[in-house]
């Protein structure tokens, strides 16, 4: 089988394995960015068209729009090289945190939207990572101080709910400010890395307007002991230009990558409605509690405080966890980041299966030390790719043989 992934994971158990990648290959052809857009755009606007992609898929969207509109301009944001229509501007952001290259994104979008003349349509390809990849503070506002609020907030564990409101009251991007520079609602299809989120939480909305409440922003901050300077709070308090809710199509989750993943495995194979999120810890347990023989898969992102200095990410923390449960068991169990990026990590996520714990021994150091990747390396259970070029959370699948 032609396969993404490093065949270093399938030494501990070759014939399963493959196996398993192939279920991930199909997960993820559920939700391949070029072919949903165009299929989502194949009817829709005529007219020449400016596009501002923004996200990890950001690329194959921009693709999938070309293949099917007039495209006479427009800005790609992404945080890889990938082909991109001729006619647009390809720019790789930084991530997770928003840099340099992250405010080089956000100028070139803005003033592509700004500079758009006013009979032109303008169609909006959000997916997740674009909070990181595109930005700009709001005037008031030092970028050096939003870069490192969203570090604090990410190193702490915030939820996604928690970091969309402090980005939404520090950035002209987010919460509808590409579509307030353009002085008009755009056309928004979103692919969502956000468990059970609406779209306009995806990249923080930078289209989709969303309620102005500074005082819950800076209760957030100050819940993290983190200061406000004068001029920063002016920015936060000042509202933002009302603006019409615009269009937004919902193409793909990670329910469409699990399902994707659940429509190749052996019977039974069961999708968890429920998405996974919360702590890791009281997640993993519900989700690991079935004994019955069968595949189960889910999807979603769950909450990880780091603390040590290791290298890991929250799939190959989860994995490594996972396989203390599976100790001496036939079972597998994947963690995989669908964007092929999982942190600090190196890789993707793990395959993990009942041998894992007696070829790597004692893992509590490295769980504790945030060094699940260093273990996992080691055991040959570290799952690697290349950037996959899309991002719908994360898959953990479970696959009790019996």
């Amino acid at each position: 089988m032609t396969t993404r992934f490093d065949p270093g994971v399938l030494t501990p158990d070759p014939v399963a394995r493959v196996e398993m990648l192939g279920w991930l290959e199909a997960g993820l052809d559920a939700v391949e960015p070029e072919a949903l857009t165009a299929a989502a755009l194949a009817t829709q606007h005529p007219d020449r068209t400016l596009i501002i992609a923004i996200g990890k898929a950001a690329a194959g969207m921009a693709r999938g729009a070309a293949s099917v509109l007039d495209v006479a301009g427009g800005v790609c944001v992404t945080d890889h090289p990938e082909p991109v229509p001729d006619t647009m501007r390809l720019v790789i952001g930084d991530h997770p945190v928003p840099g340099p290259a992250s405010l080089e994104a956000g100028a070139a979008v803005l003033e592509a939207v700004q500079s758009a003349p006013p009979t032109m349509d303008i169609v909006a390809l959000v997916s997740g990572g674009g909070s990181a990849l595109c930005e700009a503070p709001r005037e008031g506002v030092p970028a050096g101080f939003l870069s490192e609020v969203t570090r604090e907030l990410i190193s702490r564990g915030a939820d996604i709910e928690e970091l969309n409101l402090v980005r939404g009251h520090l950035s002209a991007i987010k919460s509808g400010g590409v579509a307030r520079a353009a002085g008009r609602p755009i056309d928004t299809f979103v692919i969502s890395d956000v468990a059970g989120a609406e779209p306009g939480v995806v990249a923080s909305g930078p289209t989709i307007p969303r309620a102005h409440d500074p005082e819950r922003a800076a209760a957030v901050l100050r819940g993290l002991s983190i200061e406000i300077p004068a001029g920063v709070w002016e920015a936060m308090t000042r509202e933002p230009m009302p603006l019409p809710r615009p269009k937004v199509t919902l193409l793909a989750d990670g329910h469409t990558a699990a399902r994707g993943v659940a429509s190749v495995t052996p019977p039974p194979a069961t999708v968890v409605d429920e998405w996974l999120r919360g702590a890791m810890g009281a997640c993993l347990d519900r989700f690991l509690a079935s004994r019955r023989p069968g595949v189960i898969v889910g999807a979603g992102e769950v909450v990880l405080d780091v603390t040590g200095a290791g290298t890991g990410g929250r799939t190959t923390h989860a994995a490594l966890l996972a396989a203390e449960h599976l100790a001496g068991s036939n079972d597998i169990f994947c963690a995989f980041a669908t964007d092929g990026v999982d942190a600090r990590s190196g890789a993707a996520g793990a395959i993990v299966d009942g041998s894992t714990i007696s070829r790597g021994g004692d893992p509590a150091e490295a769980l504790r030390e945030f060094d699940s990747a260093g273990y996992l390396a080691r055991t040959s259970d570290l799952l690697r790719c290349p950037p996959t070029g899309t991002n719908v959370s994360d898959i953990w699948i479970l696959w009790r043989r019996g």
